[in-house]
């Protein structure tokens, strides 16, 4: 276990973005992938004709990228700029503040608005059959969007917030800043998959009620 330890930190110094990003679509495969069973949102395959029901579908794929490409470079440089440009060295007390303020200004409103937005497009968007009219299809993107922020943003954003603020604290005592996407991702397994499971019931209520 030691060893693979070291090879995963060796694998962070050598590729640090590459190594977050893979972690991160790991965490947000498995986020998906629990928050779907929570919500028993099961897909049926026939095999042999026998039906088997699992969960992988295109929203899990969707997950990762989202995980992969989306939050962790987003996390990866706005942390990068807060700890090696903004905040440097040992800080004192009020430094410290200052860092955890400022994460929580920018950071942590920035992931919360692309994590309600993404998940409000893979469970509501889907692309239309024969001829695209891009114009009509962005208009419909960015009314699923709005309509998701609306709805879930503020929730969203109030739990990332005191989650971020415990999860900052122990990060400043703790945690190397090289490791502190690694740290949040595993932070943020947790919490994502409830706000993924909380969005996921919300919205099946809205589906049905139309």
């Amino acid at each position: 276990m030691s060893s693979l330890n070291a090879q995963y930190l060796a694998y962070l110094i050598k590729y640090p973005l590459l190594t977050k990003s893979i972690t991160s679509g790991v965490f947000s495969g498995l986020n998906e992938t629990v928050a779907s069973v929570l919500t028993n949102e099961f897909q049926e395959t026939k095999v042999a004709g026998i039906k088997i029901k699992h969960v992988f579908t295109q929203k899990l794929l969707t997950m990762i990228i989202y995980g992969s490409c989306i939050a962790t470079p987003i996390s990866h440089y706005m942390y990068f700029i807060i700890n090696n440009k903004i905040f440097k060295g040992p800080l004192t007390k009020s430094g410290k503040i200052l860092q955890i303020l400022t994460s929580l200004s920018t950071v942590t409103p920035t992931l919360a608005a692309c994590f309600v937005s993404w998940i409000a497009l893979i469970n509501n968007y889907k692309l239309p059959k024969g001829s695209i009219s891009p114009i009509a299809e962005l208009n419909k993107i960015v009314a699923i969007v709005r309509a998701g922020l609306k709805k879930g943003y503020f929730g969203v954003l109030k739990s990332s917030l005191v989650t971020s603020s415990v999860a900052l604290v122990i990060a400043q005592k703790f945690v190397p800043p090289e490791l502190w996407v690694v740290f949040f991702n595993v932070v943020y397994f947790f919490l994502g998959t409830y706000q993924n499971t909380k969005l996921k019931r919300l919205q099946k209520q809205q589906r049905l009620a139309k």
